[in-house]
């Protein structure tokens, strides 16, 4: 992740006065107050707001902990932050801001990744009663987590048989991480869907795509699908055409639709826009639906 530069910081020095000194008594080895004054040139902040100076702010470990359970049930900081004024009765009683618990977030991140560390740990056990399933990360210079790919011996089976269409879902940072989730799945023969792969990712950029389907690739022995489904990113649709050449490309229904709804605007052109698109008919009876469908709302010169 690149580095982040230091905004600076505002001068907030006006020459007061007031000091203490403190000096070791070599003799006894101990601390004392040599000078102490109090003879302030400015107004003194109200002690019931003093934890909000920043060398008072801090957060507790139980408090950290109680963030962090939160934030894995999906609930954002700046509500976990009200929930914990809410209990101190109000928010100059909470000895931090929403930024400190940002930081707090990083700082766990960065000093050694304890739940990226338990997350390899349990595949690695996991590998153990499932020879087949296959994991690979990327760590970046300072050691931290960057990408994680992995996929079970199940679903590599499922893989196998049911490849016909493969789904490329990217679900944009709606996990406690703020990490795109990208899920490879399909149908099996009950119209149930499978997953054959999960990973998630630092971004979203060409070098990431790319070395997703190279792992998938990989952890499906070079087996090729019939069809793929997208949700019509240009990024990703540029490297799936340099990886899958052959398969057909297709988009998610679901943005056809929308598509469809933005553009169009009529609910009874979506409604039969849709029939269209779902419905089991022989290619002559699509097309007289089509063409009836095109005529009548006037959308030939659409695209």
């Amino acid at each position: 992740m690149p580095n982040r530069q230091k905004r600076p910081r505002a001068e907030t020095r006006c020459g007061c006065p007031a000091r203490m000194l403190l000096r070791m008594d070599d003799e006894l080895r101990r601390w004392h107050v040599a000078y102490f004054s109090d003879a302030h040139n400015h107004h003194v902040l109200e002690l019931r707001f003093s934890s909000m100076l920043r060398g008072h702010r801090r957060m507790s470990k139980a408090d950290i902990e109680q963030m962090n359970d939160m934030r894995k049930g999906g609930i954002g900081v700046s509500r976990i932050h009200g929930f914990m004024a809410s209990l101190a009765g109000r928010y100059h009683n909470v000895p931090y801001t929403t930024r400190d618990m940002h930081n707090v977030n990083v700082k766990q991140q960065r000093e050694g990744g304890l739940d990226a560390e338990s997350c390899l740990r349990y595949l690695r056990e996991c590998k153990e009663n499932d020879p087949p399933l296959y994991y690979k990360e990327v760590v970046d210079r300072e050691g931290v987590l960057q990408h994680l790919f992995w996929c079970d011996g199940t679903s590599q089976i499922d893989y196998q048989v049911f490849v016909d269409v493969v789904a490329f879902d990217v679900t944009y940072k709606k996990n406690v991480y703020l990490s795109p989730l990208v899920a490879f799945s399909g149908v099996n023969h009950h119209n149930q869907t499978v997953v054959f792969a999960a990973a998630l990712v630092a971004d979203e950029k060409e070098e990431t795509y790319i070395w997703l389907l190279q792992q998938l690739q990989t952890a499906m022995k070079g087996k090729d699908h019939v069809s793929i489904i997208i949700d019509g990113d240009k990024q990703m649709k540029s490297v799936i055409e340099q990886a899958f050449p052959d398969p057909h490309h297709r988009l998610y229904a679901w943005h056809l639709l929308q598509n469809a709804t933005s553009n169009i605007g009529k609910p009874n052109f979506t409604r039969m826009f849709k029939d269209c698109m779902l419905g089991d008919y022989e290619s002559g009876t699509f097309q007289r639906k089509w063409f009836e469908m095109v005529e009548k709302f006037g959308v030939t010169d659409k695209r």
